[in-house]
């Protein structure tokens, strides 16, 4: 029989628990429930040409909205992802104005919002783990307009660039890929934005991938870009702004480590914040992406 002070004492052990849960599913709630921002904007204004297209995502159809870019002669593709809570038309990177810079270098782009994103469907975002189930979605409309996925590149922001990683992992004949803001490991990040600032325990992150994966469908511990980034075969070009207060460079530096690619490139830009590079010197950033995709995509 247990004692008033046994019984006591596991009353404040659950309590503790049910406290550590309930703020971890706080913060899985918080991670997956982007503010949906307008898209605004039109490639018409640019003077492009365009087409507004819808998609499936490959792993459950959630339907995806975006612009396809068609260049002249329309034959290799740059497929644009976006970071956490952004849309294709992101003022962040200037996303239109990049897509037409890429177009008027004889690639045709493809734009679109991941779920829960922009126009398109759902009602989470699951933080790079389904966006790789949509970014699958964009690849297989692409190959349906009759581009091989030989001539298909990934050129990916922030989230955008650990899912680019993580796709190309997956499928080898992707034959480049872009991180820009790019990141290691989702759970690390996670630790340094909610677990240090508060003096938790590491393993905090764990209960929030848990109520994540449980409650929300979004399973963090599969956004890990660097422990699938040795097994990328294609070459991939690293740019990360010298800067940057939300991922530091840092990771950027030891993804190329890893990677250990004689075919990488590596950009590390002075003075320059989270994926602001396009935005300080968009002819250069245009001139080294271009190069590099030109080189590949053959």
């Amino acid at each position: 029989m247990m004692t008033p002070i046994l019984l006591g004492l596991a009353g404040l052990v659950l309590l503790v628990l049910l406290v550590i849960l309930a703020y971890a599913t706080w913060v899985a709630h918080k991670l997956t429930m982007v503010e949906r921002v307008s898209v605004g904007g039109h490639p018409s204004m640019l003077g492009l040409s365009w087409e507004d297209v819808t998609f499936p995502s490959r792993g459950d159809e959630v339907q995806l909205s975006g612009w396809y870019l068609p260049a002249t002669a329309d034959d290799r593709c740059v497929i644009l992802l976006q970071g956490t809570g952004h849309h294709r038309n992101s003022p962040q990177i200037r996303a239109l104005r990049l897509g037409k810079d890429l177009v008027d270098r004889g690639f045709s782009v493809l734009l679109f919002d991941f779920r829960a994103r922009g126009e398109s469907e759902g009602q989470r975002s699951s933080e790079g783990d389904r966006e790789q189930w949509d970014v699958f979605g964009a690849i297989d409309y692409v190959t349906g307009r009759g581009i091989p996925m030989e001539r298909i590149g990934l050129l990916g922001f922030s989230l955008g660039a650990g899912v680019a990683l993580l796709v190309a992992a997956q499928e080898p004949r992707i034959p480049a890929v872009v991180s820009d803001g790019g990141f290691l490991d989702y759970m690390i990040d996670l630790q340094n934005w909610y677990v240090g600032p508060f003096h938790l325990p590491s393993w905090f992150a764990i209960f929030v991938a848990f109520t994540g994966r449980v409650f929300f469908k979004a399973d963090f511990s599969r956004v890990r870009p660097a422990q699938v980034v040795e097994e990328v075969d294609q070459p991939i070009f690293f740019i990360h702004g010298e800067d940057d207060q939300v991922i530091s460079a840092d990771e950027t530096i030891e993804l190329h480590a890893i990677s250990d690619n004689p075919e990488d490139r590596i950009w590390i830009v002075p003075n320059t914040e989270h994926v602001n590079v396009y935005r300080r010197m968009p002819d250069t950033y245009v001139s080294q992406v271009s190069q590099f995709f030109q080189r590949h995509i053959v």
